[in-house]
């Protein structure tokens, strides 16, 4: 069957870049097949769909048919994307054209208008189980049923679903359809990933359904593109222009030495012939094409009947030779990193009160195994107790070899304060190019870790209790104001009896005035104290409320306020130079200066790059608290 998209290419050889839907009045039951061509171009590139299809939303698609022609020596090409949209509400909506560079220029397709009306009317031809798309227009057929799902495909160039009077059928099929599996390698070491692709080339028209699929055992397997999608393009195999899908490409990471067969992939397919009548091929064998394309086109081809040939294909067996690594030179502390690796290690913290949590962040980058990378070994300090740590990786699957990073963070605490050094971490692999082991590390790292913080909590009042005597507290609070009220009168009554008294023959002495004489009495009142404000508690309060920026802000304020307090300094002589050097004459030790200015810079760098993270604002919290503390 031949592309209606050449047919202009024989005639005119005009560029046209078109927009082409099955139908402009739809039901809103109904679906919407529509198709962006390119036709008679010699390169096409940056092929894009409009950004959206208002009223629509996309069933299917993109979809990609693309093909080639060469006529009198002279090549061009087609190009076309098609999906199947189904309307989420009736009107009428105008589908923007799509835009591609076409030889150097770029071009717009037109804009279609497209009536949406309740109901359903069939117009579509399509269903919700297959869609079909384009099932009207020639050039295009699907592929089949599940695993590929209803699609698209450009034909070959050349009419081979006709059958000629006495050609063998086999035979054709033999030359026409077959599936193929590809690997970039044969031979590798383990770990080290192979590529392995499954595809199926026609030239026929025919549906095709994947029965099925390789077992791929003795790998770790990881999909470069999407399976359950019919990835489709154009090969040329002996000089003939093939249609190929690739059933499956993948990338094959061996976990073991020693020969591996890569099972088969087994496809059904249904291929339609066409009979031809003597007539047609008198005109066939008299090279005719174009006349012969005509009257197809017209109706006038005078077919014979459709014959349907059922065959299923499988590829053959293929065999990877895994050699292993070698023993020779292999580090001991070697977890199986086949690739090249570099390795960064950083603390969440440079400073941390002792028993408090903190966590070392490991990360290793680089191209290979990515995925099946351990955790490297820590060699940690005494006095330091760690967990198990935890992995994250982001890795691009679709390269080869694999790309990415993958970390791992472990979270430790110290028992007692001080300082610790954290050894460098090492990652040893192995890389195939060179054939060789190779090793990373990272560097060591300083660790200050301050004593243990006191977790203050603000006084809660607590309900009164029962005291013993059957007293509870409210009543001895009301028994001690009714004796102090007492003792203020006992005092009173005192005072006057003194003035009333007779004077003295001596010189008048001036009594005392009542405010000296009260403070000289016994007193039994009590006098509630207040807590001491805490310095944090808006911080606290920001926290709570998830505002984390201005969390950073106020501790960072309490800090200062707290900093001012204490050194009686003007503002203007409040910078982290001098206030170190004032706490270093007022005795502070190497600690505390440390987590001061730590303190300091994480709050500001909090305020400018924000990267928040609970867990290190709860941390810096509890430092805040014991510098503070220590401020006091």
């Amino acid at each position: 069957m031949v592309s209606i998209f050449l047919l202009p290419a024989l005639a005119r050889g005009q560029v046209k870049f078109t927009t082409v839907v099955n139908s402009q009045e739809v039901g809103q039951r109904d679906y919407l097949q529509i198709q962006f061509i390119v036709e008679n171009a010699k390169q096409i590139d940056d092929f894009d769909p409009p950004a959206e299809f208002p009223g629509f939303h996309v069933v299917e698609g993109p979809i990609q048919s693309t093909g080639m022609s060469v006529i009198n020596g002279n090549m061009s090409q087609y190009k076309g994307l098609s999906y199947v949209l189904q309307p989420t509400r009736t009107g009428k909506f105008t589908i923007a054209g799509a835009t591609a560079v076409v030889d150097g220029k770029k071009m717009r397709s037109n804009n279609i208008a497209v009536t949406v009306h309740p109901g359903g009317s069939g117009a579509s031809g399509a269903s919700p189980s297959n869609p079909a798309p384009f099932g009207g227009f020639p050039g295009m057929q699907p592929f089949g049923p599940d695993p590929f799902g209803p699609s698209a495909v450009p034909e070959a160039s050349d009419r081979e679903e006709l059958l000629k009077p006495g050609e063998n059928v086999k035979e054709k099929i033999r030359k026409n359809l077959f599936v193929r599996v590809q690997v970039d390698r044969n031979t590798c070491f383990v770990g080290e990933p192979i590529v392995a692709t499954y595809k199926l080339y026609s030239r026929l028209n025919a549906e095709s359904r994947v029965t099925r699929r390789p077992s791929l055992n003795g790998f770790s397997v990881y999909d470069m593109i999407d399976p359950g999608a019919d990835a489709v393009s154009t090969e040329k195999v002996n000089g003939k222009d093939f249609t190929v899908h690739t059933i499956r490409k993948t990338q094959l990471i061996p976990l073991q030495s020693g020969s591996i067969d890569l099972d088969p992939v087994e496809v059904e397919n249904t291929v339609h012939f066409i009979k031809a009548a003597a007539g047609r091929q008198e005109a066939h064998r008299s090279g005719d094409r174009l006349k012969d394309l005509l009257d197809q086109l017209s109706g006038e081809s005078n077919l014979g009947p459709v014959v349907d040939e059922n065959v299923t294909l499988d590829t053959k067996p293929l065999t990877i030779t895994v050699k292993p690594l070698p023993e020779e030179n292999k580090p001991a502390d070697y977890n199986g990193a086949v690739g090249n690796f570099s390795i960064e290690a950083s603390l969440s913290r440079p400073v941390v009160a002792a028993q408090d949590e903190a966590t070392l962040h490991v990360v290793v980058k680089g191209k290979g195994n990515l995925p099946v990378i351990t955790a490297p070994p820590v060699d940690w300090p005494a006095g330091i107790d760690a967990f198990d740590p935890t992995a994250k990786e982001e890795v691009n699957k679709t390269v080869v070899p694999m790309s990415g990073s993958k970390s791992f963070d472990y979270i430790f605490t110290a028992r007692d304060s001080g300082h610790y050094v954290i050894p460098a971490v090492n990652i040893s692999f192995f890389d195939p190019s060179s054939q060789t082991y190779k090793s990373a590390n990272s560097g060591p790292m300083d660790l200050q870790v301050t004593p243990p913080v006191k977790r203050s909590r603000p006084a809660v009042p607590q309900p009164a209790t029962a005291q013993p005597g059957g007293i509870t507290g409210l009543w001895k609070d009301l028994l001690e104001i009714t004796l102090g009220i007492l003792t203020c009168l006992a005092a009173l009554f005192v005072w006057r009896r003194v003035k009333k008294k007779p004077a003295p023959a001596a010189p008048a002495v001036k009594p005392e005035p009542v405010a000296d004489l009260a403070p000289k009495m016994p007193s039994t009142a009590y006098v509630p104290t207040a807590p001491a404000p805490d310095p944090l508690s808006e911080a606290r309060q920001y926290f709570e409320n998830g505002d984390y920026k201005a969390f950073y802000r106020e501790v960072n304020r309490a800090v200062w306020k707290a900093i001012g307090r204490k050194l009686d300094l003007p503002s203007s002589e409040l910078n982290k130079l001098n206030i170190i050097r004032q706490l270093e004459l007022r005795g502070w030790d190497a600690t505390s200066v440390l987590a001061l200015d730590d303190l300091l810079n994480e709050c500001e760098l909090n305020l400018y790059t924000p990267a928040y993270d609970t867990y290190n604002m709860q941390q810096l919290l509890r430092q805040a608290e014991w510098v503070l503390d220590r401020l006091a």
